[in-house]
C-alpha cells in the first residue's frame, strides 16, 4: 500500500495512528492536513497538545497559509489554564471534557454545512490521561456517528502511556490502524489494518 493512499483518510472511516512519542505520528498528521487541503477537503483539527497557533506555523513552515477549509478546536490552551483566543475558525473545548468536544466539534461541522470532513484529532492521550476509558464510550459514541455520517476521522494515540488493554480496546473501534515506530533511524509505518 503506498504512503499517498494512507494518507487520505476515506469517508465513513475512523483511523488510529498510534507509536511511541517521538514516533512520527505528529509529521504524518500534518502531511495528512496538507494533502488535505490541497484536494479542498473541509478539516476539523482537535489541537489537545499544542495551541492552533502552533499548528499554523508548522503548516506554514510546509507552504501553507491559512487555509479556508481548516477549522479547529483548540483543547490545548483552556487545559493548560490559559485563556482560549477567540478566532472565527476556532471553538475553544477543554480535553478534560468529553462533553465540551464534543460540542465543539458539532459545532464546526454545523459551521462548515458539509459531509466529507475530515476530523484529525492530534492526540487522543490527553483525554484519556484524563477521563480513561471514558474515551472508549467517546470514540463509540460521538466519533462513530460522526463517521457514518460520511465524514473521516485520524485520531492520534501514544502506546505505553496507559494500559496495554485499554489501547487494544480503542483499536477494536476502529476501521483502520497505522501504528508508527522507530528503528535506528529509520520511522517505519505498519498499516494494521486498513478499510
Amino acid at each position: 500500500m503506498s504512503l499517498t493512499k494512507i494518507q487520505e483518510p476515506p469517508d465513513r472511516c475512523l483511523i488510529l495512528l498510534t507509536g511511541i512519542p517521538g514516533a512520527g505520528k505528529s509529521t504524518f498528521c500534518h502531511q495528512v492536513v496538507v494533502k488535505s487541503i490541497a484536494l479542498d477537503r473541509p478539516i476539523i483539527f482537535v489541537t489537545s497538545e499544542q495551541s492552533p497557533a502552533d499548528v499554523i506555523e508548522l503548516l506554514s513552515e510546509r507552504g501553507i497559509r491559512e487555509p479556508v477549509s481548516l477549522n479547529f478546536v483548540d483543547a490545548f490552551t483552556e487545559t493548560v489554564g490559559m485563556t482560549c483566543t477567540q478566532r472565527s475558525d476556532t471553538v475553544c473545548a477543554n480535553c478534560a471534557d468529553l462533553n465540551s468536544l464534543s460540542i465543539a466539534i458539532t459545532k464546526l461541522q454545523e459551521r462548515t454545512g458539509s459531509k466529507g470532513v475530515l476530523l484529525i484529532f492530534d492526540s487522543l492521550t490527553s483525554p484519556y490521561l484524563f477521563s480513561g476509558l471514558e474515551v472508549m464510550k467517546f470514540m463509540r459514541l460521538f466519533l462513530s456517528k460522526f463517521v457514518s455520517e460520511g465524514n473521516s476521522v485520524l485520531a492520534l494515540m501514544d502506546e505505553g502511556c496507559g494500559k496495554e488493554e485499554d489501547l487494544g480496546a480503542m483499536m477494536s473501534v476502529a476501521d483502520g490502524i497505522i501504528r508508527m515506530e522507530m528503528k535506528e533511524s529509520s520511522r517505519i509505518i505498519n498499516v494494521v489494518k486498513h478499510p
